[in-house]
Parts: C-alpha cells; sequence; structure tokens
C-alpha cells in the first residue's frame, strides 16, 4: 500500500464534542459502568495472589500427627496404638553400644617426658660437684650433715651419711658421675612408670599409646617399659656387670637407686579426649517405621520394647517444626514465585488477558497440588497392600505421578512461553512437597519441557495433549531415571529400574490423558480460545451458519469474503487469524433477524427502506449489532468474540440514511443531527476489532464498484482508511501506520483475486447492450440504496 494516497489524514484534527446521545438503550451500551470497590478488588492480581498462595501453602504446608499416648509396663491396650505416619527413628540403645564400643577401642595414652632424664643429669652433677667443693673446705662431721641437709632440700633426696663420707672417700670423683648419668640414661631411654600394678585400663592385655613431647606417638605393650622396681633391678644388673671395684658399684648402685625418677605418666585428659572423638564418629542408627505399623494390640499388654518405640515416636514428632512454621515458609516461598508472576505479567507490553492468564496460573497450581496430594495416598494404599514384585519399591511409584499434566494444558491453553513458566513454578511445588526430594523436582522440570515441545510439536487439535504424553513425556520419563541411576554410579537391582521406567511411562501417560480430559473444562471456564476451540466455532455445518445461510445467504456470503480479507490480514501483521476468522464469520449475525431490511439479502424489486423515514431506518440499521450480541450471548460465545461483534462498527455514521434525512428534512424547520445516525458503539478497543471493521466496510464498498479494477480498489481501501481515521474510530485501537499500510496492501491483494477477470465463452453474448431510449432513464432507488448503504 506504499502507493496509496493518504495526504488526507490530518493527526491534528479539530477535538468535537461527544454527540449527545438518547438516555435510552444506546446509552446503555455507550456508557462505561461506574466500577465499585469490590469489583476493583476481585479484578486485581493481588487478590488472586493471596487466594492463591493461602490455599497451596496449607495443602503443601506437612500437618503435625498427634503423639501416641504413654503406657505404663504392664497396662492393657484399650485400642490400637499404630505408627500416624512414616518416620525415621533413632535406634538410641544400638547407636549407645556402638559408641561404646567405639570408646573400648581406643587405647589409653601416657605421655613421655624427656626432661625427665635432663633434669635428673643436672641434679647429679650439681650433686657432685657440691660435694667437691664441700671436700675442698674439708670433710667434718657437722659439714657432712649440712650437705645432707641441703641436698634434701634441694631434691627432695636423702642420702645416707655412710654414702657421702664413701663418696668423699672417693673424691666425688668424675667418673662415678659420668658412670652414674649413664646407667640411669640407659632406664630412661627404655621408659620408666611408677609401678605396672598400677594399670587400671587393661593395659596389660592391650597395651597403650605412648605419646611424646614432640607429638610423635607409638604403641607400647606394657612389657616393652620398666617400672622403678624393674628399673632399679635392671640398674643393678648393668652396673654388677661394670669392671670397677666392688666399693664403687655399691656406691653406683646406692646412688642410682636414689636419683631414677619415672618418665612415662598416664594422660587421662588426652584418653578422654580420644574416646569422645571415637563416640561422636559413630553415625547414629536409625530404623524406619511405616504408617499404620501395629506398634501395640488392643488388648495386649505393654512391654518395654513397646514403650520404647512409643516413646521413640513421639519423641520424632516433637522434634518437627510446628505446622505454623512449616505454613510460614511456604507462604513466603510460593508468595515469592506469584508475586514474581505478577510482575512478569506487569512488564510485558500487550497486558490483554493477563489476569485471566494469572487465574489460569493458580487454579491449575492448586488442581496439580490435589491430584499430587490424592495420588500421594492412593501410591501408599498400592505400595502397602501389593505383592506385585514390580510394585514392591514405593519410591518407584512416585513416578507414575502425572507430573506433566499441568505443563501439557498450560501449553495447549496458553502457548509455549506460559508452558514453560508454568513447568518452573510446577517443579518447586513437587519439590516442596516432596520434602526438597532434588531428584523429582528435576524429573519433573525435565519432563515438563519435553510436554510443551511435545503439544507445540504435535498440532492444534486436542489429541495432540495426549500424544504428547504417550510420544515424548513418556519417553524422555524413561531417559531421566536412566540418567539418575548413572549419576549415582549404581544401576540398582533389576526389579527397581524396571519398576521405576514402568511408572515413568505410566506417568508420561496419565499426564496426557488427564490434559485431554481437562482442556474442554478449561476452555469453557476461563474463556480460553484454543486453536481447536476456534476451529469449532467456525465449522460452517453449525446450525447459526447454515440458518445465516438459508436465511441471509447474502450476509453469510458478504461474512465468508470479510473472513478471509481480515483473515489473511491478520496473518500479515502478527495477529492471531483464527481469531480474527471467527469474530469476522459472526459479525453480522444479528442482520439474521430481520435479513430483508439489508440490501445484501434484498431482491431487486422490493426496497423495505421505501416507506421508512430515515431515522426509523437508521434504528432498524443500528439494531443488528444489538442483535448481534444478544445472539452471541445465547451461543454463549467466548468474550473477544462478542466483542468483535460489538464494536465492528465503533461509532460510524451511517452516511447514506443521514445525507438522505438532511434532504427530506427542510433545514430551517428541523435540524438533523449526526448522533441519531451514528452506531452506539464503541469503538473498537482491540486491534481484531479494528481489523474486522475495514474488511466489513471496505468488502461492502467494493460491490459498488462497477469496475472492481486495481486502481479503483487502491481508491476505496485508501479512502475507507482515510474516513476510519479521521473519525477517530481506531483511536484506541492500537494499529500503527505501519500495520494499517500491510492490511491495506493485503486487503488490495485478496480482493484482486477475488474480482479477477475470466475468459469469454466463445459463441455467448451474455452482456447485451440495452435499446437506445431518446429519454434519460431515471436512476432507481434499488440501485441508488446498494452503491450507498453499501459504505455502512
Amino acid at each position: 500500500m506504499a502507493t496509496n494516497n493518504m495526504k488526507k489524514l490530518n493527526f491534528f484534527k479539530k477535538e468535537t464534542a461527544p454527540p449527545k446521545t438518547k438516555k435510552n438503550n444506546r446509552s446503555a451500551l455507550s456508557e462505561k459502568k461506574e466500577v465499585t470497590l469490590i469489583k476493583k478488588i476481585i479484578s486485581s492480581p493481588y487478590f488472586y495472589f493471596a487466594i492463591f498462595t493461602i490455599l497451596i501453602s496449607l495443602l503443601s504446608s506437612y500437618k503435625p500427627s498427634h503423639s501416641l499416648p504413654i503406657f505404663e509396663e504392664g497396662e492393657i491396650a484399650s485400642s490400637n496404638v499404630t505408627a500416624p505416619a512414616d518416620m525415621t527413628v533413632e535406634d538410641t540403645e544400638t547407636t549407645e553400644n556402638r559408641k561404646n564400643e567405639a570408646a573400648a577401642t581406643v587405647l589409653p595414652v601416657y605421655t613421655l617426658d624427656e626432661n625427665v632424664f635432663l633434669n635428673t643429669e643436672d641434679k647429679i652433677r650439681d650433686f657432685f660437684n657440691s660435694g667437691r667443693e664441700m671436700m675442698n673446705q674439708g670433710v667434718a662431721a657437722s659439714r657432712t650433715q649440712d650437705f645432707q641437709i641441703d641436698i634434701q632440700e634441694k631434691y627432695s633426696i636423702e642420702v645416707p651419711k655412710d654414702i657421702i663420707r664413701a663418696l668423699a672417700q672417693e673424691g666425688f670423683s668424675s667418673e662415678l658421675e659420668d658412670s652414674l648419668i649413664n646407667v640411669i640414661k640407659n632406664c630412661s631411654e627404655i621408659g620408666i612408670i611408677a609401678s605396672k600394678n598400677l594399670f587400671t585400663h587393661n593395659e596389660q592385655d592391650q597395651g597403650f599409646t605412648l605419646l611424646t613431647s614432640t607429638g610423635q606417638e607409638q604403641k607400647i605393650q606394657a612389657s616393652d617399659i620398666l617400672d622403678l622396681n624393674e628399673c632399679r633391678e635392671k640398674l643393678s644388673e648393668d652396673i654388677s656387670a661394670m669392671d670397677i671395684t666392688s666399693r664403687k658399684k655399691s656406691l653406683l648402685e646406692s646412688l642410682s637407686h636414689l636419683f631414677i625418677e619415672e618418665n612415662i605418666t598416664y594422660n587421662p585428659i588426652e584418653t578422654e579426649l580420644r574416646k569422645v572423638n571415637a563416640r561422636s564418629s559413630v553415625e547414629t542408627v536409625f530404623y524406619n517405621i511405616k504408617k499404620g505399623k501395629v506398634i501395640l494390640r488392643r488388648g495386649d499388654e505393654a512391654n518395654e520394647d513397646a514403650i520404647s518405640q512409643i516413646e521413640a515416636i513421639n519423641q520424632n514428632l516433637s522434634d518437627k517444626p510446628s505446622w505454623l512454621t512449616n505454613f510460614l515458609g511456604s507462604f513466603l516461598l510460593f508468595g515469592i514465585l506469584f508475586l514474581a508472576l505478577i510482575f512478569y505479567f506487569d512488564s510485558k507490553k500487550n497486558k490483554e488477558g493477563s489476569l485471566n492468564k494469572y487465574t489460569v496460573t493458580g487454579v491449575l497450581a492448586l488442581l496439580s497440588l490435589v491430584i499430587y496430594k490424592l495420588s500421594i495416598f492412593m501410591v501408599g494404599l498400592i505400595s502397602q497392600y501389593s505383592n506385585v514384585p514390580l510394585l514392591e519399591y514405593p519410591q518407584s511409584l512416585n513416578y507414575a505421578l502425572p507430573f506433566q499434566l499441568g505443563s501439557i494444558l498450560f501449553t495447549y491453553l496458553l502457548g509455549i512461553h506460559m508452558g514453560l513458566i508454568f513447568t518452573l513454578l510446577n517443579s518447586v511445588i513437587v519439590g516442596h512437597l516432596f520434602k526438597a526430594n532434588f531428584y523429582l523436582m528435576i524429573f519433573t522440570m525435565l519432563g515438563g519441557v519435553a510436554a510443551v515441545v511435545g503439544t507445540k510439536r504435535y498440532g492444534k487439535s486436542m489429541i495432540s495433549a495426549f500424544k504428547s504424553g504417550v510420544f515424548l513425556v513418556a519417553p524422555i520419563n524413561t531417559l531421566v531415571i536412566i540418567i539418575f541411576h548413572l549419576l549415582r554410579e549404581s544401576i540398582g537391582p533389576l526389579n527397581l529400574i524396571s519398576s521405576e521406567i514402568l511408572m515413568g511411562i505410566l506417568g508420561g501417560v496419565l499426564s496426557g490423558a488427564l490434559a485431554f480430559v481437562f482442556i474442554p473444562l478449561f476452555e469453557n471456564t476461563f474463556a480460553i480460545l484454543t486453536p481447536s476451540r476456534l476451529n469449532d466455532l467456525t465449522n460452517s455445518d453449525l446450525p447459526i451458519f447454515r440458518k445465516m445461510a438459508m436465511e441471509a445467504p447474502g450476509t453469510y456470503h458478504h461474512s465468508l469474503i470479510v473472513s478471509s480479507l481480515a483473515e489473511n490480514a491478520a496473518e500479515e501483521i502478527k495477529l492471531n487469524p483464527l481469531v480474527v476468522r471467527a469474530g469476522a464469520m459472526y459479525h453480522d449475525i444479528g442482520k439474521i433477524k430481520r435479513p430483508e431490511y439489508f440490501i445484501e439479502n434484498r431482491t431487486r424489486k422490493i426496497n423495505r427502506h421505501e416507506d421508512l423515514k430515515p431515522s426509523m431506518s437508521s434504528l432498524v440499521i443500528i439494531n443488528h449489532v444489538k442483535e448481534g450480541v444478544e445472539k452471541a450471548n445465547k451461543l454463549k460465545l467466548p468474550k473477544k468474540i462478542k466483542e468483535i461483534i460489538a464494536q465492528h462498527h465503533g461509532d460510524s455514521l451511517m452516511r447514506y440514511f443521514y445525507e438522505k434525512a438532511k434532504q427530506e428534512y427542510d433545514p430551517e424547520m428541523h435540524k438533523v443531527g449526526e448522533e441519531s445516525y451514528r452506531y452506539l458503539g464503541p469503538k473498537p478497543k482491540t486491534k481484531e476489532a479494528a481489523l474486522v471493521m475495514l474488511a466489513d466496510s471496505v468488502e461492502a464498498a467494493s460491490r459498488s464498484l462497477e469496475k472492481p479494477t486495481e486502481d479503483n480498489l487502491k481508491r476505496l481501501i485508501n479512502d475507507i482508511f482515510n474516513n476510519y481515521l479521521l473519525d477517530g474510530q481506531l483511536d484506541n485501537s492500537d494499529l500503527s501506520l505501519k500495520e494499517l499500510l500491510t492490511i491495506a496492501s493485503s486487503f488490495l491483494s485478496t480482493l484482486d483475486t477475488v474480482y479477477h477477470p475470466r475468459i469469454e465463452y466463445p459463441g455467448f453474448n451474455f452482456e447485451k447492450a440495452p435499446p437506445k431510449k431518446s429519454k434519460k432513464p431515471k436512476k432507481s432507488s434499488s440501485q441508488n440504496d446498494r452503491r450507498s448503504q453499501s459504505t455502512k
């Protein structure tokens, strides 16, 4: 349409006062109703945000189980006492026994102090040095006594006087000094303990750990070290083997027994620390209690084992967080998700239908959660009472749940983007419901993506939902299950993996089957225009179209051409062609009530408008919109189609009857206002409604052309577009000039095809020239009406 003349456009047209309308049904349809506070609340997404978040949190929160009654040993149970839920209970007795066993294996720790010998060596050398100093001053009885006292005070060693006198006789020789240090060193290197009779930790049998001051340790047997008595015996043996005089041997033996000290002592702190570490390294022992397990039967006597199990169950229940805490966490989690969804819809340029999509999301999430809860209940019953080998693994039954139901439904109803968004939301719901089961969450997400792709791939019919579940979701579920086993590096028993694969396939089939069942319910409840629904609505065998074809054949044919014009243009500007086609097919159903008053259905001899005033004729024409909306309500057509019917004329002027009224009435006696000859509106509010308006007028006007050549068609399309633009009929439709040019080009292409010339049939002259008359014939009112009314 680049060559079309658009110079008539005036983007700064004068603002005119809106036409005054009569206080009748016209004002009831055109004026906006006052919105009440309740309606504002209901129309707000935050209202549904609160409802969905609270309900989903309530359903997904873990309900606390009641504690079991407490029994005294020997008390008779008045009813069966059963486990309230599946739980893992700590086996405190077994755990404590294992901890004790681990602590018992810890060897007692003893510490070797190398400084003991060094201190002893210092004592010996100081002792001999002091003795030599005493000798330099002269040996006397008083000095010997003072020396003895000084040594006793200094080293807590009581050296007999006769030993001191004998040493003095030997001159406290360095030879004795070195010999004494060497024999004591030999014993100290072996290790000396006070007494082996003081062993109280079974060191004699299992040995002990010897820890040096440098941090090195080794396991030592009791026989590998000496106690003080054994050390004195060894000293005596070593000294007796020395090549010295008996006097010196006696002195060395006496002194060595005095100076020898233990250098290995028990370390209770390190020993206890190692026992604590050994106990803490023992993992807690648990055992599983299945829901419904009978702990104590009615009439049975409560024994110690039953009482301990009851106490363990009650302890397990009391350790769980309260329901309120869990609910609060669930509320915050899903609150964030649904709030993010609101922001997502707000960020979209086209917000049409956002509230409806948000509502569908919440309802479908709730429905999925209810189905999951019911399925979990059924899985519990099956696993409890089934004897089938493939059903003996309760965890495998979870894969049979229809986790991909919502993804299939959402993709079919609202498209691939919404399907992926719901898949993410659904994965979080499953992960939370199954207590942070990571593998099941990934299984749901990957299966959901497969469901989205499959639903998109298998076409626009309802059966595509079932095909998606069977031919894509089921195989992907199988593949994901195999991947899980590979990631765990364990294929597991053949029965287990076979059961999981079978359940995964069943889950895909169930998802597709349930989606197939729920699609019509969601379509009708939320007025969602799916491709299959739109195809059904435009089926030419429907009673409404059969009636139109019989009673208003011209209108029916007109609607078919309009639908072709609008559908082709809708594809060009990326609108939903099925919605536009359906709107065009139904836009004139109001004409069925009085078809003879509309030119396309009128015979050439009868004109119903000849005997009517222009105001009455305009009223009849105007009412076909109102009657079309009423007919649409009876047919329960979708809201979008009803809007197209109501808006396909906007509040445009019926120019033919308006001009006719101005010609008939004396301008001095009557003032003819445009408001009486305008449609009631509203103006098109969507691109689809505006497109049907343009297609409707262009198709009708094209019939008034005697020669529908390309130039004439261009001029016609250009004039009609300009007329609606300048009249403000497209102001609320969001159509851009670029889109209008595309629409005009599409209309021209379609009409050029409709009015294409045909070759002449040889031997026939279908259009004989009429005989010439001397008097110019008067133009018939019928012909005049056909050309004038065609502009609507």
